[in-house]
């Protein structure tokens, strides 16, 4: 099934075209277009002559390429400028008298709810309370919610347009307009700010176009690389600051010129950039994830939820981490048992030696869907695979993770075979002393599980981890002799030894009930048969480098 989202937003017109494949949606086409309806709106609360024949024309294109991606429906939805303006109702007509789409207007607070479902799709809440900040043309949107419900959803009359109209022009901002200009955002956002921070938020977020140019240019001002994928991406509202505090002292021609801002926001941005500022200190919030989905991704999932679609995703893979990574295994067909089966045994020898590596939850998880993903380079050549899984992994826009994540898993992917991995590696040497380290164990936990099923039977069912001040004791046992399993597992032991600083000893020995792997994929895990009797194997100790 394939369904098209129009967002008519204020300043801008965005399309996105998604393909539901039974289990969640891929994005296959988008379209923007800054046909800023709200300019010159505010003053007579009338749409401009020449923003309402733009306005219809974007929708009449739209919808054409809509239709000939096969789109079985086109949702539109109309915010703040159509539904405040006069001949608001007269535009909507025009666009389905041309379309044969009547776009449906939304309230601010249905619109940061929507937003929100976007957002928790894209962003993992895991536990914490989530504040979201969206920035349009007309309104600002805020919500706060977890990752289950959404507690507020509210809408502020505070576009970046309309602050244009306000301060009646995109010229510099002096010190006395600039402490004018906040006091008035203070004054009108103060009793949603106030109820917002009555939920003891824990992580602040941002979507639109506005606050993402503006992250984006506050991370480049501070010396930062720029971002491979935006989403999930950081910054400190220090940053922001004086990014903000720079653009108020330009004119929209320069500021146009500064890295990550560009011609299309240059006359508002730096009111964006105020508004976001006293926004983020009225809820105290130091640092601040950006998104990239929005509005139109909301509406797409709303319209699935609201039709019963039993198999949408977040029914049973919630984490947007998590999904992503399920996703691109799905799209390289490496969805079966054998990679949850290597995910499994990655965990428990990781659980096991945490004592002796010092690795925290962020690196656990970071090698589960390391593990996950090391195969997917198989698809384009078997010989080179670890090689072609990290380009993968580095290319295909996994949702939720920072480019720095991406650069781990991709590492991990890269030396769980072949060479193995070396601090003075050019790959290894820019990246901080902690990532060189969990490089290095997490890619040879992956290399020894990946040779525990070197026979792809899944054979390996409990595995024991005894570690000791100079060496560590593996035991495995399952069904058959696995002597495939323990030639291929030694010959793979010596990158983890030297990781470890240990000695490791690998053996089959009967185990109880009590080691068997638990399988943290079992919705979609096929279960193994019952063992039969055991066979005796001499152990063999491979020592460290």
């Amino acid at each position: 099934m394939k369904l098209a989202a129009i967002d008519i937003g204020t300043n801008s017109i965005h399309l996105v075209v998604v393909e539901f494949d039974g289990r969640t949606f891929h994005v296959i086409d988008r379209e923007k277009s800054m046909v800023r309806l709200g300019l010159g709106m505010f003053g007579e609360m009338r749409l401009t002559e020449r923003a309402f024949q733009e306005g219809v024309e974007v929708l009449g294109r739209y919808t054409k390429l809509a239709e000939s991606r096969g789109v079985e429906e086109i949702l539109a939805v109309a915010t703040s400028a159509t539904r405040e303006a006069e001949n608001g109702t007269e535009f909507l007509n025009a666009i389905f008298q041309a379309t044969g789409v009547m776009p449906k207007v939304i309230s601010g607070s249905e619109e940061a709810r929507l937003i929100f479902l976007a957002v928790k799709h894209s962003i993992d809440l895991g536990g914490e309370r989530g504040l979201v900040i969206d920035i349009g043309g007309g309104s600002v949107e805020v919500a706060v919610g977890t990752s289950n419900e959404v507690l507020l959803a509210q809408s502020m009359r505070l576009g970046v347009q309309r602050l244009l109209h306000r301060q009646g022009g995109a010229q510099p901002l002096a010190s006395r307009e600039l402490y004018e200009l906040s006091g008035y955002v203070q004054g009108a956002a103060a009793e949603v700010m106030s109820e917002a921070k009555r939920f003891g938020a824990t992580r602040f977020i941002g979507t639109s176009g506005t606050i993402r140019t503006l992250g984006e240019g506050a991370h480049l001002m501070s010396g930062g690389a720029p971002f491979r994928s935006l989403n999930a991406q950081s910054v400190k509202r220090k940053d922001l600051r004086e990014l903000v505090k720079r653009l108020c002292e330009a004119d929209a021609a320069k500021r146009a010129k500064m890295p990550g801002i560009g011609d299309a926001r240059a006359d508002t941005i730096h009111l964006g950039g105020v508004l976001l500022c006293e926004l983020l200190e009225m809820a105290r919030a130091e640092e601040l994830t950006l998104c990239d989905t929005s509005l139109r991704e909301g509406v797409i999932w709303d319209y699935l939820e609201h039709r019963g679609i039993e198999a949408i995703p977040h029914r049973v893979i919630s984490d947007p981490r998590r999904r992503s990574v399920f996703e691109l295994m799905r799209k390289y067909e490496r969805d079966d048992p054998r990679e949850l089966h290597i995910a499994d045994l990655c965990l428990s020898l990781f659980d096991q030696t945490e004592s002796i590596h010092g690795l925290g939850a962020a690196d656990r998880e970071l090698l589960e869907y390391a593990a996950l993903l090391h195969g997917i380079g198989r698809h384009i050549d078997f010989e080179d695979r670890e090689r072609h899984s990290r380009y993968i992994i580095r290319n295909s826009s996994l949702r939720g993770f920072t480019d720095d994540e991406i650069e781990l898993l991709g590492l991990i992917a890269l030396y769980h075979r072949g060479n193995k991995p070396k601090r003075r590696d050019d790959k290894l040497d820019k990246l901080a002393e902690h990532e060189q380290h969990a490089v290095m164990v997490l890619s040879s936990i992956v290399r020894l599980a990946v040779a525990l099923d070197r026979g792809h039977s899944q054979l390996v069912r409990r595995l024991h981890v005894e570690t000791r001040k100079k060496d560590v004791r593996i035991s495995i046992d399952g069904p058959g002799d696995l002597l495939l399993e323990l030639w291929a597992g030694r010959d793979k032991l010596e990158p983890l030894a030297k990781a470890l600083d240990r000695d490791i000893l690998l053996e089959r020995v009967a185990l109880a009930p009590s080691a068997a792997l638990e399988h943290h994929n079992a919705d979609s895990f096929v279960p193994p048969a019952a063992d039969p009797a055991p066979a005796s194997v001499a152990p063999a100790v491979v020592h460290r480098a």
